[in-house]
């Protein structure tokens, strides 16, 4: 079994591929084999040197009601956004199939941030996948889906392993291996 796909998750400083990125978390996975491994990838980011985008809503929901202390921590990051873009790259599968949720955001954001600090893109851009088509396809046959359970919410690395665990379970009851 060969395990290349990825869930991605970023918690960022608002919505365009050109924003702050506050923290990055990956797991490797295999919907197929509905299987999510043990190797995890997670940094959480000097957010606020990146010369990148800091949107002045999304700071004040970061402080709001809305976000878990424990979430918040994230935002004490120390590392640079360069090197763990290194980092990132030399942990992936090769020939990852990178998934983020949404065909618009994560992926789209790392993929500026990559062009930003002149370093080749780790993917190939035929290797994306989307968990909210998934989800789109799942929902439209099977009904509703249940909302997100365990982990903590806006920390991109249990974010990206319950995307990765509903991912695989969608994708076997889609396809009914």
């Amino acid at each position: 079994m060969k395990l290349n796909h990825v869930m991605i998750d970023l918690e960022t400083m608002g919505l365009t591929p050109n924003s702050a990125i506050v923290s990055i978390g990956a797991v490797v996975f295999d919907p197929r084999a509905n299987k999510v491994s043990r190797k995890t990838f997670y940094r959480e980011l000097e957010w606020d040197t990146q010369n990148r985008k800091i949107d002045a809503g999304t700071l004040n929901w970061w402080y709001s009601a809305n976000v878990t202390d424990q979430a918040r921590e994230a935002l004490d990051g120390l590392e640079d956004l360069e090197p763990v873009l290194g980092e990132l790259a030399d942990w992936l599968p090769k020939d990852a199939k990178v998934w983020g949720n949404g065909a618009t955001f994560d992926i789209s954001m790392l993929e500026d941030a990559y062009n930003q600090h002149d370093i080749e893109i780790p993917w190939k851009f035929w290797n994306i996948r989307d968990v909210r088509t998934i989800k789109d396809m799942y929902e439209s046959q099977r009904g509703g889906f249940s909302k997100k359970s365990g982990g903590v919410a806006h920390n991109a690395l249990d974010d990206a392993l319950h995307q990765a665990q509903y991912t695989c379970m969608m994708w076997n009851k889609l396809i009914g291996e």
